[in-house]
């Protein structure tokens, strides 16, 4: 390179480097003046009129989020505990007929006789509250009762096939074994002064008598009896005296008296009632059928009379009404109301 060449090297790289430092420092410059700008906090620009404001959210995070605080949702009040009321009812209630003064009548009355269709280890209903291992169930065959109001659609072992009820008693057993009755009779009679005022009885009523289930006026009404054949039924000598060859007779009655309303209550007796003096109370104002139960029994006399189920408190009567309602009125009306006695085939004798 030539001495000239030399020589002139310092002087442009001196004018280079004034010309570069001048661009940088105008950079400098306007960087400096830029950046607190934007970096300046609390200076978020102000919406102009009419645009919304936007919503803010809160960036996401790693930490696992904290859970909003909800309201506790109100707790529900619970309910007044409902009173018991019955299953079933009579709407519009049965009312009771004008009470008269009618001649005297002996009998008023009509019988239903039905054969044992089944035992079971259980009442159709509960409550006659006995220590019986078994139930002896008569009339209707249909194993399941029917709904309230409903008559049974199964076949009846009653002689009068209008009559679908269900009835059990308690079974009695003599030297471990069942006793199979060979007689069951329900006499339906008046019970009160006025034989024209008495009712049928809706399909689905239930009746219970006798047993530990009875409050003790109920039980001495319900009069349960036990005796044997051949003897006069005014002078009944007790059963343990019976005979061989003698039979073995239960008797026990149901009321006669219904509140008009409903056909079954807790406990299965509180609907019904017993006349008193010839007439049924206020709070049981509708006159219906007393029910006269007869059960007859082979027994083995040479064993001994040892019975089990032959004490008072533990021998009861359950029925729930299956009668088809044209037949029972029909037999209130010419036997009962009409004050007459009428045999098993339904018409007076």
């Amino acid at each position: 390179m030539s001495e000239e060449r030399l020589m002139r090297l310092p002087g442009d790289w001196t004018v280079r480097q004034v010309v570069l430092g001048a661009v940088l420092l105008a950079l400098f410059v306007a960087v400096a003046a830029v950046v607190p700008v934007l970096i300046q906090p609390g200076t978020d620009p102000e919406p102009s009129a009419g645009e919304a404001s936007p919503t803010l959210s809160a960036p996401p995070s790693s930490a696992a989020p904290t859970p909003s605080a909800e309201a506790s949702p109100t707790p529900t009040a619970t309910p007044a505990p409902k009173k018991s009321t019955p299953s079933f009812v009579v709407r519009p209630a049965v009312e009771p007929r004008p009470v008269k003064d009618p001649p005297h009548a002996m009998y008023k009355e009509f019988p239903s006789v039905c054969a044992q269709v089944r035992s079971a280890a259980k009442a159709p209903v509960a409550g006659l509250a006995t220590d019986a291992t078994g139930y002896d169930v008569f009339g209707t065959t249909d194993t399941k009762l029917a709904a309230p109001g409903k008559v049974p659609s199964g076949a009846s072992s009653c002689l009068n096939p209008g009559d679908r009820s269900t009835y059990w008693v308690p079974q009695l057993t003599q030297a471990g074994e069942a006793i199979e009755p060979e007689t069951f009779q329900v006499l339906y009679k008046g019970a009160v002064d006025d034989y024209t005022s008495v009712q049928a009885f809706p399909a689905g009523l239930r009746i219970l008598a006798g047993g530990r289930g009875a409050a003790p006026s109920a039980a001495a009404e319900s009069s349960v009896s036990f005796s044997c054949t051949d003897y006069d039924e005014n002078a009944l000598p007790p059963a343990s005296t019976c005979r061989d060859g003698d039979r073995l007779i239960a008797r026990i009655a149901a009321p006669g008296c219904w509140d008009g309303r409903h056909l079954d209550v807790s406990g299965h007796r509180s609907h019904l009632a017993w006349a008193a003096s010839g007439q049924c109370p206020s709070s049981h104002p509708v006159a219906i059928p007393t029910l006269l139960v007869r059960v007859v029994y082979p027994i083995d006399a040479a064993q001994g009379v040892k019975v089990s189920g032959l004490k008072d408190a533990e021998y009861g009567f359950g029925a729930v009404a299956g009668w088809q309602p044209k037949v029972l009125r029909q037999l209130v009306g010419e036997c009962i109301n009409a004050g007459e006695h009428c045999g098993e085939t339904g018409r007076p004798n």
